[in-house]
């Protein structure tokens, strides 16, 4: 398409008439792959000559085509031919320089997608292009260099050690000649917005090069002296005032400010991470820096920024996010002793005329709260808000101050707020507006040290008059914003201990007494109040308070749970995105527990409205990235409330119905690729319905085939949450899950693919041999045609099996094998050619110790003693037809692996009854503990590192990654399969103490009945009977101790029978 032609299409593309604007878009459509379109896009972007609004929806244009398609999809590639990506490799950078800046922003977003895509492989010359247009000093030009620059180096900002290589050269030649370039900048003194840009753009370089480590060039005297120097600088340079604009939020985005807040983020980080070398290794660079900044800058930088924050009470202007920075240098400051000599003088006043100012309610707020409550709510709730306003800054300094520098700075300070707060009192209902404000500042700063409040004399002994004295009456403040106020601080301090009386009498329980009840009837008033920052904040208060409540009093609020259920309701509605609604609830429900029940389904009614309220908003965010998610933090709260409104109603399986057909809808949509977010929520639903629900419903097992598809799609990292449901569906719908072959198909297949994805951490992997041991525990008899595979893909993954857990659940496999059909799974492990290798390691296993405990090294869980149990002796009891000459040669090793099995067994289940005995679920005493975890774990990475070194020649690499357990926080996510396995001896997860998995813990399973003592004893009786030459066999080599043994279990399997 001929340029003149394609400026004629683009320019019908923004015409008002929509017949000739679709036609011109489907034109651009048709064409867009053709060879030569993308490169004369970027020509019409670029000319000079052509229109502002032409050359901009060319740039838009070919911004959209370079995301869509420049990376292409699947094996066929991208569209977009070859040549005309080398033409633009060639040209976007000039395009870039030449470019106004609305063309200039749309051409910078496809610069950072093709130096993503592209470099260094394919685009390697982009580092020499960008040193010749550095090296011509115009700023037009300069600039473009800069862009691309920060481009590359935030390409690897975040990337792992061994990703980043492509960064090295990077550093090293870049950082010398930018740091002539900021020095250049400087000697300016140009108040002129593009140098401001310029700056900026050096500063977010340097940040992303050096956000993952301290590269060598930076410890050379003259780097280092460099670019400290121009921070120092920078700091300390006052901001041009001519041309700031007068409006707030202008004026926070003004360039010069944007340089001072990107100063100041370096700076921060440098204090933060290299501050205190102590805690860096010595012979590192980091080490090196952190001495070299220790020496040279600390104090200085430090001065720098009490010297900034000193414009403040002079009544210069000074951005919130600049300030927020500042006062977290401040905060670091306080913690680390060479720091804070040279910041105690100063404290005392900054504390007074920068940091207490900065509590009160201001302008900002004032005209927020009265224009747009939501934006006032969103903002006060919003986690990234908090992190950057100068307010939350302050609020930190006070808390680290106070907790870790009390003396003297705790009663200053308390003594200011108290003086405030008595001012505003004795002023009565004229108080000024100032005044007002400053009593919101000090009440956000007692709630602020709440904690600190709560554990240091004499105040703890004072709070409750405090409370009395200046809270609660504020409760009825004309100003609405005090009455929030009023209710958070209520909420910081609901759970102390009140007395009988305010101040005097005896100590309360927790959630009782006049004042608690008056606090608690005061923030429930609030509910009702007319303005909507004081309903949020009320609410969010509640939950404090109903936590507090005691248990003994709940009945005093349960009249009103209808009324107030509706008062959240309702506020749900107007507030989409606050999570505390939803917590609140949570909070409520999980206190009355079943008592919910007639509730039930409104609560959850209005919690899925919301929760699709909360999803059409996240995607209605789009790219915009004001939204900061708060949507979607909004939908996983109400599913973390939905989920505890189903626990709270557990025991009432009439309701399920109902509820499954209100909350089937959130699982059937998001269980797919849209649901990513909330995957792990939506699954625990799931996994509810299957477990608790009499029968699984036609509707919730429609859902396997999706899970199954996320699984194999993109879901593989979310195997132990997957697994909770699937175990329902297998043991709870066992006919259902036989009667269609495809379910039996995808289970192997999940467990197949984890077994053999050599990515998948093991901790993810062990779910894998879990699966095939459901299969074969509740299918017995039913999937011969799977044993063989099974046994197959255990012992194929045994041998490069670390972590104990694994190699335990893969052998279970095979154990279940046996326990299954023991001649049918004998017959598959000889025609594998692995009999005498798996029972050789087997037996290794059972007898392995840990040398610095004794105790079992393998097997330690019940589960899997009772599971080798379980299949020994199915071997011992097998016909002689079944067992391979093998096998019947080590009839006694059998023998002695089930004896060894059985008596720690039966000490284990003492041990645990003793724990129960004394009140203390915790089982330290008893196998399979965290620690002994722990060891196992270690003594076998000790043993492979023995054997790496035997054959590498004496190498002493580092120990494996996920050797030990992974710390993830899942605390939300497994409370079901928590609470779950312990109902049906599944354990999808590892915990602190492997023996929780108990035999009550086996409800629901195939082998919740099976008494392992019982089947031991009838076996060896059926083998005296039947076989009595096996049985001479098996006990004439005991010794007397392995007699004795033997004989006190068979009296321990006697002893469930004569109980029933």
């Amino acid at each position: 398409m001929e340029l003149s032609q394609l400026c004629t299409i683009l320019g019908a593309a923004q015409s008002s008439n929509p017949q000739q604007r679709n036609a011109a878009e489907q034109t651009l459509l048709q064409f867009q792959h053709s060879p030569g379109q993308l490169v004369n896009l970027l020509r019409v972007a670029v000319e000079e000559s052509v229109d502002l609004g032409t050359r901009q929806a060319a740039a838009i244009s070919f911004k959209n085509l370079v995301r869509k398609d420049w990376e292409g999809a699947g094996s066929s590639g991208s569209a977009i031919p070859e040549a005309d990506k080398a033409a633009v490799r060639d040209n976007l950078l000039e395009g870039i320089v030449r470019a106004p800046p609305l063309v200039r922003a749309q051409l910078g977003e496809c610069l950072k997608s093709i130096v993503y895509s592209d470099f260094p492989e394919r685009w390697p010359l982009i580092l020499e292009a960008v040193q010749q247009q550095l090296a011509t000093q115009e700023q037009a030009r300069m600039r473009g260099a800069l862009y691309a620059l920060r481009i590359l180096a935030r390409k690897y900002e975040f990337k792992d050690e061994e990703e980043r290589g492509p960064l090295a050269p990077i550093v090293a030649g870049f950082l010398p000649p930018l740091l002539q370039i900021l020095q250049n900048l400087l000697a300016l003194n140009s108040a002129s917005l593009e140098v401001a840009e310029l700056l900026k753009l050096v500063l977010k370089t340097f940040w992303s090069a050096t956000f993952m480590g301290v590269p060598a060039v930076l410890l050379r005297p003259d780097q280092f002296t460099g670019w400290t120097g121009c921070f120092l600088e920078l700091i300390r340079r006052p901001v041009p005032q001519e041309g700031q604009p007068q409006d707030w939020e202008l004026r926070k985005a003004w360039p010069w400010w944007k340089v001072k807040k990107w100063t100041l983020h370096v700076a921060h980080r440098l204090f933060k991470r290299y501050g205190d070398p102590r805690g860096l290794a010595e012979g590192w660079p980091e080490r090196a820096f952190a001495d070299l900044w220790r020496r040279h800058c600390s104090a200085q930088f430090l001065q720098a920024q009490l010297e900034l924050l000193a414009l403040v009470p002079a009544g210069h202007y000074v951005s919130p996010r600049v300030m927020n920075l500042a006062l977290q240098s401040v905060t670091d400051a306080v913690a680390l002793s060479s720091t804070w000599k040279l910041l105690r003088p100063a404290m005392a006043e900054l504390l007074t005329m920068v940091v207490f100012p900065a509590l009160c309610f201001d302008d900002e707020d004032a005209l927020l709260w009265r224009d747009d409550p939501q934006e006032y709510i969103r903002k006060g709730y919003d986690i990234m808000e908090e992190m950057y306003n100068s307010k939350t800054a302050a609020m930190n300094l006070v808390h680290e101050l106070c907790k870790l520098r009390p003396r003297g700075n705790l009663d200053t300070f308390m003594k200011l707020c108290v003086g405030v707060m008595n001012e505003f009192q004795a002023a009565g209902a004229n108080a000024p507006v100032e005044q007002v404000r400053r009593m919101d500042g000090a009440l956000l700063a007692m709630g602020a040290l709440s904690d600190v409040l709560k554990s240091k004399e004499p105040y703890k002994q004072q709070l409750e008059p405090m409370l009395v004295r200046y809270v609660l009456p504020t409760f009825g403040s004309q100003a609405g914003h005090l009455r929030a106020k009023a209710a958070w601080v209520a909420g910081q301090f609901a759970d102390i201990r009140f007395r009988e009386r305010p101040g005097e009498g005896a100590l309360l329980p927790r959630g009782a007494g006049a004042t608690f009840q008056g606090l608690f009837q005061s923030v429930l008033g609030l509910l009702r109040d007319v303005d909507l920052p004081i309903r949020v904040d009320a609410v969010a208060a509640l939950r404090n308070l109903v936590e507090a409540f005691d248990d003994d009093h709940l009945d005093t609020i349960k009249p009103l749970l209808p009324e107030l259920l509706n008062l959240l309701f309702a506020l749900m509605v107007e507030v989409v995105e606050s999570e505390d609604l939803v917590f609140t609830l949570e909070t409520i429900v999980e206190k009355f527990g079943e008592e919910m029940a007639p509730y039930a389904v409104g609560v959850c009614q209005h919690l899925t409205q919301a929760f699709w309220r909360a999803c059409e908003q996240e995607n209605g965010a789009g790219d915009d990235d004001s939204d900061d998610g708060e949507g979607a933090l909004a939908a996983y709260g109400c599913l973390r409330a939905l989920y505890t409104v189903l626990e709270s109603v557990s025991g009432l399986p009439q309701l399920l119905p109902q509820l499954e057909g209100i909350l089937f809808p959130i699982m059937q949509r998001m269980v797919s690729t849209e649901g990513q977010d909330v995957f792990e929520d939506v699954l625990e639903i799931v996994a509810y319905f299957t477990f608790f629900s009499p029968e699984i419903s036609e509707s919730i097992w429609s859902l396997w085939p999706q899970i199954h598809q996320c699984f194999h799609e993109w879901a593989i990292d979310y195997f132990e949450h997957i697994l909770v449901p699937i175990d329902n569906y297998i043991t709870r719908g066992t006919e259902k899950f036989l009667s269609n072959p495809t379910f039996l198909q995808q289970a192997t297949a999940m467990a197949e693919k984890a077994l053999r994805n050599e990515d998948l951490a093991e901790a993810e992997a062990e779910c894998a041999p879990k699966v095939l041991e459901l299969v074969l525990q509740a299918c017995r008899g039913r999937v011969d045609h799977c044993v063989g595979h099974y046994i197959a893909l255990a012992l194929d993954r045994l041998p490069s099996a670390e972590r104990s857990l694994l190699k335990d659940l893969l052998v279970n496999v095979v154990a279940n094998a046996l326990y299954y059909n023991p001649a049918l799974a004998l017959r598959e492990l000889q025609q594998q050619s692995r009999l005498t290798t798996f029972f050789s390691t087997w037996f290794q296993m059972i007898f392995a110790t840990q040398r610095r405990t004794g105790k079992h090294r393998h097997f330690r869980r019940m589960h899997d003693k009772k599971v080798n149990v379980l299949a020994l002796a199915a071997v011992l009891g097998a016909p002689d037809a079944a067992l391979p000459r093998e096998v019947a040669a080590g009839l006694p090793q059998l023998m002695a692996g089930l004896l060894r099995l059985l008596v720690a067994l039966k000490q284990q289940q003492e041990e645990l009854e003793a724990d129960e005995d004394d009140d203390d679920g915790s089982g330290d005493a008893a196998e399979g503990s965290d620690s002994d975890e722990e060891v196992a774990d270690e003594e076998e990475e000790e043993e492979a590192h023995s054997r790496r070194r035997g054959e590498a020649g004496g190498s002493t690499s580092g120990g494996l990654g996920d050797d030990e357990d992974e710390d993830v926080d899942t605390d939300y996510v497994k409370r079901l399969a928590r609470k779950h396995a312990r109902r049906k001896g599944l354990r999808h997860e590892e915990s602190g103490s492997e023996d929780e998995w108990t035999e009550d813990e086996e409800e629901g399973t195939a082998l919740q009945d099976i008494e392992p003592f019982s089947v031991v004893a009838d076996t060896l009786r059926g083998v005296q009977a039947h076989n009595p030459a096996r049985f001479q066999v098996l006990t004439s080599g005991m010794d007397a101790s392995a007699q004795t043994a033997l004989q006190a279990m068979m009296l321990h399997a006697e002893a469930p029978r004569q109980e029933t």
